[in-house]
């Protein structure tokens, strides 16, 4: 990957919990890398839900047992 590739998207890192009878059971980061021309680097809540989708399905439960704990603009 060079210079000129990164400057073409926008990247974030997330931390999570996933959340489970109201505990946290497990928890980890993401990386997301969003293009210049997708429309949903125009909508805050469409990255928040794709950042909670992701963590859903890396452990196979549902997006609102995901509670994002932290987000970074890289």
């Amino acid at each position: 990957m060079d210079t000129m590739e990164l400057n073409h998207g926008h990247h974030y890192l997330a931390g999570y919990e996933i959340y489970v009878d109201g505990h946290p059971f497990w928890w980890g980061h993401l990386a997301l890398r969003i293009d210049i021309a997708d429309p949903l680097l125009h909508d805050p809540q469409g990255v928040l839900d794709r950042l909670c989708a992701m963590a859903a399905q890396r452990h196979d439960v549902a997006a609102s047992q995901v509670r994002l704990k932290m987000i970074s603009r890289l």
